[in-house]
């Protein structure tokens, strides 16, 4: 699955071009069968041992396609709501597959680009993450680091249209997150940006004379 390790690769973007087509056309709806088959409710199906080492390798390899097939794995994550199924794993009693669901969206938010954050914004899919972070009641492990290192990325790194869609739609339950600085943070840059936009839109017209 990595095309950069095809042999002549360097020479013929082609030959990468047309293995992509044909995997994605031909072979993804296989390798994500089982993933659908357990996601179809708004919780897993199937959580016996096999089903979720199955389902944690598969997360593996869609983030790495999410990171080395840009263009194929947007399309196909798009076109088939991917991300929605993915997180019903969040639900997961089993906090390796939990955290191989966030790291799939911290993948997918790393590359900052904007289909991909009008697709999470529009279907509201932080929802799942920060029921997840409700849950975890403040409890500091795993979970909790990679959900907060997640906000953080999100801050530290300036994605308006992420920060100010958090800050919006759930702003009452974050700003009750106080044991790490992210939320506060970002509800302040929120607030400064705001700030700004009104205040450019209140400066009068100034006419001058000719």
């Amino acid at each position: 699955l990595d095309p950069e390790n095809m042999l002549g690769a360097v020479n013929n973007k082609q030959e990468k071009t047309d293995f992509l087509n044909y995997f994605y056309k031909h072979c993804m709806h296989v390798l994500i069968g089982p993933l659908l088959a357990n996601t179809v409710n708004d919780k897993p199906e199937r959580e016996d041992s096999c089903s979720v080492q199955l389902l944690s390798l598969i997360l593996e390899l869609l983030t790495f396609c999410v990171e080395h097939h840009t263009y194929h794995i947007k399309n196909y994550i798009l076109h088939k709501d991917l991300l929605r199924r993915i997180l019903v794993l969040m639900k997961s009693r089993h906090t390796f597959l939990v955290l191989g669901a966030l790291r799939f969206m911290r993948k997918i938010i790393a590359l900052k680009d904007e289909f991909y954050n009008r697709y999470i914004m529009k279907g509201n899919l932080f929802a799942p993450v920060i029921d997840a972070l409700v849950k975890n009641n403040g409890r500091y492990n795993m979970m909790d680091s990679a959900i907060c290192e997640m906000f953080e990325h999100i801050r530290s790194e300036d994605i308006k249209s992420l920060s100010s869609h958090v800050v919006e739609n759930y702003g009452q339950i974050v700003d009750k997150v106080l044991y790490v600085n992210t939320f506060k943070a970002l509800r302040k840059k929120y607030e400064q940006r705001q700030g700004r936009s009104e205040g450019h839109k209140s400066q009068p017209q100034t006419k001058t004379d000719n």
